[in-house]
């Protein structure tokens, strides 16, 4: 069993659309999956049709509840709620309930972009972190931070940075590859080759709830999540 936390500092990095779509990948190559939707907001919960499913986090955190079969064979989930906002606990419930999830062969934790109880205790019962990232300024200043934040309580965890909404073809882009680039050896975490290009037809999966190699396999965007699962499979030693 595998545990992954996809978290980072700033939203809007695509967090949610990579834990459906790599989520999607990893059943569609026979890998019992689960994602849990940690975050208020519930997006992950969206894309895959079922906001406001239950039993939900808070079930499956207090109660002991099971993931929830999604339309995605070999794919489960724990549905968000709007609770965990404001959630919080003297004791460590998510890495309880997480030895619950035995029978599964990866598990993906989509984390809010904050440092509150949710995200840490992810992290910290986390075997890898995958975190994405935009390709800007604004985006990759909190990235050394975040990833000094996980080192100091974590200091061995593989940390996997994603490049999501990219476009090639900006300067700005180039520039900030340079950087990530000298902050993979400075911090030690892996730049995954593989980027997420910014397409139309993954923001039109996300609206039709759909992964996007559903919605269009012969996308763009289809093809870069496939081929960042196979190279995300590689990195974690899955079969």
């Amino acid at each position: 069993m595998l545990k992954v936390a996809i978290w980072n500092f700033k939203g809007g990095t695509s967090k949610s659309t990579t834990a459906q779509n790599v989520g999607a990948e990893l059943a569609q190559a026979k890998l019992k999956t689960v994602a849990i939707d940690l975050d208020g907001q519930r997006t992950l919960s969206f894309t895959l049709a079922m906001d406001g499913a239950e039993p939900n986090i808070l079930a499956w955190l207090n109660d002991g509840a099971e993931p929830l079969p999604t339309s995605i064979n070999r794919l489960a989930l724990v549905p968000g709620a709007i609770e965990m906002f404001n959630f919080s606990s003297d004791k460590d419930l998510i890495g309880q309930s997480l030895k619950r999830l035995i029978p599964y062969d990866v598990i993906l934790m989509d984390c809010p972009p904050s440092l509150g109880y949710a995200s840490v205790q992810a992290v910290l019962n986390a075997d890898r972190v995958l975190m994405p990232t935009l390709s800007e300024p604004a985006a990759l200043k909190g990235l050394s931070e975040a990833i000094n934040l996980i080192r100091a309580e974590s200091p061995e965890i593989p940390i996997d940075v994603l490049r999501c909404r990219y476009r090639q073809r900006l300067v700005l882009s180039r520039e900030a590859d340079d950087i990530l680039i000298e902050g993979s050896h400075d911090l030690g975490f892996n730049l995954l080759h593989t980027t997420i290009p910014e397409n139309i037809v993954i923001a039109e999966s996300v609206a039709a709830q759909v992964p996007v190699r559903t919605y269009d396999a012969k996308s763009i965007g289809a093809k870069a999540y496939q081929s960042l699962t196979k190279e995300l499979m590689k990195a974690w030693g899955l079969k």
